[in-house]
């Protein structure tokens, strides 16, 4: 199951890397909090899976990679980033960020499975833009280098995937009745712990959540959903309180 998961993410991010420069662009772009998390959530998966290769503990080499995969860009980052790499314009900052962090991801995945997954890391690497200088074959590649992790924007994502797993519950019975959750305003009843950071983030909580709208109120922890009433874009389908007349050439 993992290995067919691993087969359809590995294309997913190959054709969102078509014509990118790995040169050309550095992890100075990242400047949103879930671009962070991930690339902190990456290199904790890197420090860990040498560590592990240094041990012969190939188990854990494998563990780390399902749940990179899986859960941080799978059922995550892919998500989120949709809209930004489908709607924004091809050369956008937000946009080329999103390579940026798909290609590290990619990189350190084929890489890192080539020892235990030797033809389909071959197969990644051989479509995969590569920088200059980089070999032929993914045998012959580098591990990524090992760097700390971002202990802080991880321990914020651990509060924000909370409140996106609240979130996902209150939609099931609105998706129910036959909407998207792009469709959806939803508001967060935040107790006063939670409350600093979601402001912090409010900016992005929209994309995080999946939705059109976040409003934000204090509570105990609860959402409540409602359907946005402004009008529709065409083209990512979230709902707007106004949208331009004429939309952005891309």
């Amino acid at each position: 199951e993992w290995y067919r998961n691993l087969r359809n993410t590995a294309p997913f991010l190959l054709g969102n890397l078509k014509a990118f420069d790995p040169d050309a662009y550095s992890p100075e772009l990242v400047k949103l909090g879930v671009d962070r998390y991930l690339l902190a959530r990456l290199d904790d998966v890197v420090c860990r899976a040498r560590k592990a290769y240094e041990q012969y503990e190939l188990h854990v080499v494998h563990r780390l990679l399902v749940e990179l995969v899986t859960v941080d860009i799978s059922a995550l980052y892919g998500d989120v980033t949709k809209d930004r790499l489908y709607s924004d314009a091809v050369d956008s900052p937000a946009r080329r960020a999103a390579q940026v962090v798909m290609y590290e991801c990619l990189r350190a995945i084929a890489t890192l499975a080539a020892p235990i997954l030797c033809f389909t890391a071959e197969d990644i690497w051989k479509y995969m833009p590569r920088r200059k200088g980089d070999p032929d074959s993914v045998h012959l590649a580098l591990y990524p280098e090992a760097r700390p992790a971002d202990g802080a924007v991880q321990q914020d994502f651990a509060v924000l995937i909370a409140w996106r797993e609240r979130v996902t519950k209150a939609l099931e019975p609105f998706r129910a009745q036959k909407n998207k959750s792009t469709d959806a305003r939803v508001t967060l009843h935040a107790t006063p712990a939670d409350l600093p950071l979601l402001e912090r983030y409010r900016g992005e909580l929209a994309d995080l959540f999946i939705v059109s709208d976040v409003g934000l109120g204090t509570g105990e922890g609860s959402v409540t959903v409602e359907a946005h009433t402004g009008p529709r874009c065409e083209r990512c389908w979230k709902h707007y309180d106004h949208l331009a007349a004429d939309p952005p050439e891309m």
